[in-house]
């Protein structure tokens, strides 16, 4: 709903005048980002649509960014409901192109399960993050990056960690709610991110144009996403180490998700005494604490049974699986040869999985591991990636 304007105070009720109000507020917060032209009273709605604005504020420097907005938003769970996520706006420098700064909605990586975790919370994640939000500010374009469920404030629930439809509904919907209150966006869209991120966005590219047709979508990138552990874990079993040490955090991280979020199986049925003080208390926190939790445990010391049942293997497919067929837009993936966190080959299946089910795309490989692909070359492809397929201008 629009903000009245002066000729039609007198008409005012009193509900729309506190709502004009709260516009005006919204207002007031953000007159120091001159490149927001249109903020609205839409932000103080009441309909609970998924893609609904609830509010947005404007955050100190973030990263070792200026400009940066934080917007509340609606979504939708594992189970469908509608509910509260959050996230960040930042728009790039230099005059609005005719039909509007074309979006690119980022995924960034895994940064753990608790409300802390998310992007305004955790100063490790927007360092992190940053860097991927300024370049593609300098290539032209807006940036959405969504908390995810769970990860932000206010939150009260665990992080539903790679389960595919929430982290595709939540990347699209902040886009759909970044739009109605923050003037000069455009409908035209991409997505890309990082690790979990990369996840994400293979998610959502498999969802876009189903889920919110009114936008238009040209793309998505994937660097170093996180596949196939649906088919490595179920070789889980106490005594047989199917996944390295160092993913004792992430197992644990995927148990706990599941465990939350989903109600195929009784993930806790599962668990050792150990794995399950271990699964609740990473379903609570950040991911530099998961090394402490675990001290030093093996991913199968979390177990008291095998995962390779069929109840199982089907759960963990339907919670966590890459959608490969129905991608509404091109594909390109990104991995590093030296990545030990998402070993290539785990890509390399996937890929193998894209061209089986007729979908293409584009791929490229960067002498770097997990954590330095983007800085090596990985965020260079991305961007002439997107720059091809949704340019900026």
């Amino acid at each position: 709903m629009a903000v009245p304007t002066v000729s039609d105070r007198s008409r005012v009720t009193s509900r729309a005048l506190v709502t004009a109000l709260r516009a005006v507020v919204v207002g007031i917060i953000v007159m120091a980002v001159p490149a927001v032209v249109d903020i609205t009273a839409r932000a103080a709605t009441t309909t609970d649509a998924p893609g609904t604005a609830t509010g947005i504020s404007q955050l100190g420097t973030w990263g070792g960014l200026d400009r940066v907005l934080r917007i509340s938003y609606l979504t939708t769970d594992p189970r469908g409901a509608v509910v509260p996520a959050s996230g960040i706006v930042r728009l790039p420098d230099g005059p609005r192109p005719a039909d509007g700064w074309r979006i690119i909605s980022w995924g960034h990586g895994t940064s753990g399960l608790g409300p802390e975790c998310g992007l305004t919370d955790s100063t490790d994640l927007s360092r992190g993050t940053a860097p991927a939000v300024e370049a593609l500010n300098r290539a032209g374009y807006a940036v959405v990056s969504t908390d995810y469920l769970g990860l932000g404030p206010d939150s009260s629930r665990v992080h539903p960690y790679l389960h595919s439809r929430s982290e595709a509904t939540a990347v699209i919907d902040i886009v759909r709610a970044a739009r109605a209150v923050v003037g000069g966006l455009s409908r035209t869209w991409a997505v890309g991110g990082t690790s979990q991120g990369g996840h994400a966005a293979l998610a959502a590219g498999h969802y876009a144009r189903r889920y919110a047709p009114e936008l238009d979508f040209r793309g998505t990138v994937a660097l170093a996403p996180a596949s196939n552990f649906e088919n490595v874990i179920p070789l889980m079993r106490p005594g047989i180490v199917a996944l390295p040490k160092a993913m004792s955090g992430p197992f644990a991280a995927i148990l706990a998700g599941m465990a939350d979020n989903q109600r195929e199986v009784d993930v806790r049925s599962y668990l050792s005494d150990f794995g399950k003080r271990v699964v609740d208390e990473v379903g609570r926190s950040c991911g530099p604490q998961w090394e402490s939790i675990l001290a030093g445990a093996r991913p199968d010391k979390l177990l008291s049974k095998s995962l390779g049942d069929n109840d199982f293997r089907q759960a963990i497919a339907s919670y966590m699986k890459v959608p490969v067929t129905g991608q509404a837009g091109p594909v390109l993936i990104v991995h590093g040869l030296r990545d030990v966190t998402v070993p290539i080959p785990m890509t390399y299946a996937l890929l193998s999985e894209l061209r089986k089910a007729g979908t293409g795309y584009d791929f490229e490989t960067v002498n770097a591991d997990h954590t330095d692909l983007r800085a090596k070359g990985g965020m260079d492809d991305a961007i002439r990636f997107l720059e091809r397929v949704i340019p900026a201008r």
